[in-house]
């Protein structure tokens, strides 16, 4: 069983440029990758949720690279996150337009990334303790993005 937590109902005014309200202004929403599992289930959600409202759906992973690494550079191939979204976006019954970004801060790039307008949906392990998603569904709705949080 699901249980939902929507934090933070206002939208900001400006920055973003991922799943925000297009000229049509219909329903976004956007997935921040976390686990596979996890990034499954809240796209599970977003399908029940969305079925018939024709919402523009977004898939948007950070990958971080540490200081000592140049941006241009990280460590790890982007090509092998790019895959695995593309493997995941595959198996969604909707379109869903998968995004990388590079970053040196995850938290700081998924807030910057997130247009006003947007939902974004988190899906976490139910645990008594604060989780990262949890933690960062938090981040999220203080700093003004509307954000739904199913506990699996």
């Amino acid at each position: 069983m699901q249980k939902v937590h929507v934090l933070g109902l206002e939208a900001r005014a400006s920055r973003g440029s991922w799943a925000g309200p297009g000229p049509s202004h219909e329903l976004s929403v956007l997935v921040p990758y976390t686990t596979t599992d996890l990034t499954r289930a809240a796209f599970s959600a977003v399908v029940a949720f969305t079925r018939n409202l024709g919402a523009r759906v977004s898939l948007l992973a950070v990958q971080v690279v540490p200081f000592p690494l140049p941006l241009d550079r990280p460590a790890i191939s982007p090509s092998l996150l790019e895959q695995e979204l593309k493997a995941l976006a595959d198996k969604v019954e909707v379109p869903v337009d998968a995004h990388v970004i590079i970053a040196r801060d995850r938290e700081l790039a998924l807030d910057r990334a997130i247009a006003p307008g947007s939902l974004v949906v988190l899906a976490t392990r139910k645990r008594w303790w604060p989780t990262a998603q949890t933690k960062l569904a938090r981040l999220l709705a203080r700093t003004g993005h509307s954000v739904a949080l199913l506990e699996i």
